[in-house]
């Protein structure tokens, strides 16, 4: 009933907006975006068409905003999914409807929301488009700002699974106090202390009739985290305890799940210095316990590595191992002012960066496992020589423990050292070129690799690029194989088109160390963005 009451409610609210378009008290906001694809046969690099050789995403998103009340929806239709997409993103309909209620210190919504708890660990409801992730929770969500001292928020509902819905039902209290204010710290020789202190308290409901033993129909997430600043410094420190929760992804073994997430960072005169470290185990956590992959998670687990963008970085990055895993990392960046010797007329900016990730020791809980994941080590120099000439130099020193990560057999703990030169050029204000370089080097997996690319902007609507993967000594492919890729985007106003045509390798495609594995492909790729 209460769907169908929502659905009729948004409907009617869609049907509605122009004229309430018109009240000079209400505002209409939205967004749209489409993006087509057309395959084809490529025996050189493996891809096969899917059957119907079109992939076609369309979210539609309209808001209405009248006074105290916002109330929207999102229209999807996938003809089919591109691919790569899991496949429960197939049909059409109304995905996402909600209306959401603020006056003063209180917030309501029901219907579909996105919410996270700290930072995530124990509760994330999130959108990641392009890996496909969508897990929105269905239900109700109030937040409540106690003065500026103590904000406390509760929901419940089930998450969104394509064009359906979870079995289970989550449930969620945060409560994050400001002691700051509490103390009233402003006033003493404190003042510039700032010091936060939040808890969680997460619980995953869903009945069980199967044959197996010790199965919980109930599994709780507990979480403390404190954050302490001041000036230059900041230290952060969150722990979230987990019962029992035997899943598919943990092959429903009894045990409970551990996490820990430490970061430091401070900033002196010309020098910025960051650690951290993360230690999990058992913490993969479902809305339910049969999904596997990317679907119908209740809490993210943070990557603590660099997020690579550079193109043949992206070959190896790293997936977060929730099963278990020690992460070490430490950030240096160094800035050398400008008229020094080194640093010349404009300065010049060193960043070095160092990250590990072992699988977790099971005798201490800080220790590092015997296993290493992954190891990245890397160095990055940015360079401007004049007001129109900049250069971005790196170093890359990375190996990659593919089974572990990806699920194969036989690769082992990959190495490989890669080296990007970005050169930047301003012809005049409204055109510019940029160039990349780009060489990875192993004797393992695939083989070595390089890479160039041209962009040519001409500000402020054109943008055209052409860029050649070359996986030239191929372990397993023998002869080169070309990864060829060029298109143009135009920009007015709020609308951006973009086409782009050639190949695209096979691998992992990463945000903030969630992955989905996309297959090789070659065709034609359009894409309309659009916001109003």
């Amino acid at each position: 009933m209460f769907k169908t009451t929502f659905l009729f409610l948004s409907y009617l609210c869609l049907a509605c907006l122009p004229a309430l378009a018109q009240d000079k008290k209400g505002r209409v906001s939205g967004s749209f975006q489409s993006d087509f694809q057309f395959y084809w046969e490529d025996k050189r690099i493996k891809a096969l068409p899917p059957p119907e050789r079109i992939g076609n995403n369309n979210y539609l998103k309209l808001d209405y905003t009248l006074d105290k009340f916002t109330t929207g929806l999102r229209y999807e239709h996938y003809a089919p999914p591109l691919l790569g997409y899991p496949s429960n993103f197939r049909g059409t309909g109304i995905a996402n409807r909600y209306l959401t209620y603020r006056s003063d210190d209180l917030e309501v919504t029901v219907g579909n929301f996105y919410a996270q708890f700290g930072s995530g660990v124990a509760l994330r409801a999130q959108e990641q488009r392009q890996l496909g992730i969508d897990n929105s929770i269905d239900g109700v969500m109030a937040k409540y700002n106690f003065a500026g001292k103590v904000r406390v928020q509760g929901l419940t509902g089930k998450q969104r699974d394509g064009f359906d819905k979870s079995d289970g039902t989550v449930r969620g209290i945060d409560a994050e106090a400001y002691l700051h204010e509490i103390l009233k710290l402003d006033s003493t020789k404190l003042a510039d202390w700032r010091v936060t202190l939040g808890g969680s308290l997460v619980s995953r409901y869903q009945a069980y009739s199967g044959t197996l033993n010790n199965i919980p129909v109930q599994t709780e997430l507990y979480a403390g985290r404190l954050s302490v600043s001041k000036g230059a410094f900041t230290f952060y420190t969150e722990y979230v305890h987990k019962t029992n929760d035997p899943t598919e992804m943990n092959r429903y073994r009894v045990g409970k799940g551990t996490a820990a997430l430490v970061n430091v960072g401070y900033a002196f005169q010309n020098v910025a210095i960051n650690l951290s470290a993360k230690r999990i185990a058992n913490m993969d956590t479902r809305s339910d316990r049969r999904a596997i992959a990317n679907r119908l998670w209740v809490n993210y687990i943070p990557a603590n590595t660099t997020q690579h963008t550079y193109r043949l970085l992206t070959l190896y990055p790293y997936a977060v191992q929730t099963v278990g895993e020690t992460a070490l990392q430490a950030d240096v960046t160094y800035s050398l002012k400008k008229g020094s010797k080194l640093g010349g007329k404009y300065g010049m900016e060193i960043a070095i960066n160092y990250a590990l990730a072992n699988s977790a020791d099971t005798t201490q809980f800080w220790a590092l496992g015997k296993r290493t994941y992954f190891q990245d080590a890397n160095i990055e120099i940015n360079k401007k020589f004049s007001k129109d000439f900049k250069i971005t130099a790196k170093y890359v020193y990375l190996q990659y423990d593919k089974d572990q990560i990806e699920g194969t057999t036989g690769f082992g703990l990959i190495s490989s050292h890669t080296v990007v030169l970005d050169m930047f050029y301003k012809i005049n204000k409204k055109q510019s070129l940029r160039m990349e370089l780009q060489h990875l080097g192993t004797n393992q997996d695939f083989g070595s690799w390089m890479m160039g690319m041209i962009e040519y902007s001409l500000a402020p609507r054109w943008f055209f690029y052409v860029f050649d993967e070359i996986n030239y000594n191929g372990v397993r492919v023998g002869v080169p194989i070309h990864y060829y890729n060029g298109g143009f985007a135009y920009v007015k106003n709020a609308n951006r088109f973009s086409l782009n045509v050639g190949r695209q390798r096979a691998g992992l495609v990463c945000v903030g160390g969630i992955c989905r594995i996309v297959p090789a492909s070659s065709g034609v790729t359009f894409s309309i963005v659009s916001s109003f």
